[in-house]
């Protein structure tokens, strides 16, 4: 029985892979999760069964492919995000997710600290597409401070702050990332031996400061 379960959450693992998720799996398995994938076709039908193959959900690795799942299925599932998601939070995490450092175009990248930052972004969507915002707001902004560098998190979080207590208030907690470290765009050789400037940071939240600015002259 056991090692029918251990299959079983294999195959969970390979199917998701095949369907563009990136886990941890057995290559192996692979021709198979894709059989698999070929059969059932619909998507929806395809992420349920990622979900049945790992059963009741009792360790990391379970918790973290069903949360993962169950936010790919998108708003009718939202409760089940929060609750999944919530509780994979509370463990000590998926042993065999990426826990190096590593460089990326200039930024420092943790990806332990970048793996739990994407699981608190699937539980707050949820939360804010169910209209609970405190806690929505207070988990993407955790996952901003996990990974620093994103100002799509950052963004996340204002837009939910534009919802709680107004575009100004949303402007002010933007123009104060300008501050950040990561708002200086960071020079880097590539792996051909020029020089880059990374300076998406600082792009995006320009942008939407632009934006959140455009949408007030509007009236919006």
């Amino acid at each position: 029985m056991a090692d029918l379960k251990t299959e079983n959450i294999e195959l969970a693992e390979a199917l998701f892979f095949v369907l563009g998720e990136t886990v941890p799996h057995r290559r192996s398995l692979e021709d198979e999760a894709n059989r698999l994938k070929d059969e059932i076709k619909d998507r929806e039908k395809i992420l349920l069964k990622v979900i049945e193959l790992c059963g009741e959900a009792q360790t990391p690795e379970q918790l973290y492919l069903i949360a993962k799942a169950y936010s790919w299925l998108g708003k009718k599932y939202y409760e089940k995000t929060v609750l999944f998601a919530g509780r994979y939070l509370h463990t000590s995490g998926w042993e065999e997710l990426p826990n190096h450092t590593k460089e990326e175009d200039g930024i420092t990248v943790n990806y332990a600290a970048a793996q739990r930052a994407s699981v608190l972004i699937d539980l707050a969507r949820a939360q804010e597409g169910l209209g609970r915002l405190e806690p929505a707001l207070f988990n993407f902004m955790e996952a901003y401070r996990l990974e620093p560098y994103s100002a799509m998190d950052a963004i996340k979080a204002a837009d939910v702050v534009v919802k709680l207590h107004g575009r100004e208030e949303a402007l002010m907690f933007l123009r104060q990332q300008k501050e950040s470290a990561y708002y200086v765009p960071a020079k880097y050789i590539d792996v051909f031996g020029n020089s880059r400037r990374n300076d998406v940071f600082k792009q995006l939240l320009d942008a939407h400061i632009l934006k959140l600015q455009e949408n007030k002259q509007s009236g919006w």
